[in-house]
């Protein structure tokens, strides 16, 4: 449903996570490891309005689905959420902007 609704963005969304890796997962192709934080992250992206409440955000979603132990610091998803951040200002439009 979600990846109907957000088209290339979410695909966009899940190739930084995979490229970027915060987990570390093992893979060498993008199977959808992070969908499930992808899903999370974007039923709740519009309640961000810059990219540090989004970094907050991609803490909490992973802090919830890996737990405190597994998901490291709030800087490790710093360079995600800059890239999403982008992806996310493209994908809303110029009117969204600034």
């Amino acid at each position: 449903m979600l990846q109907k609704e957000f088209g290339r963005f979410y695909r966009a969304v899940s190739d930084i996570l995979f490229r970027l890796n915060p987990m570390e997962l093992d893979g060498t192709h993008n199977t959808g490891d992070y969908d499930p934080e992808v899903d999370a992250l974007l039923l709740r992206i519009r309640e961000v309005n810059h990219p540090g409440a989004l970094q907050e955000l991609l803490f909490e979603v992973f802090l919830t689905n890996f737990g405190e132990e597994n998901c490291g610091s709030r800087e490790r998803y710093g360079p995600a959420a800059s890239e999403i951040w982008k992806a996310y200002e493209r994908h809303r439009g110029p009117a969204h902007t600034g």
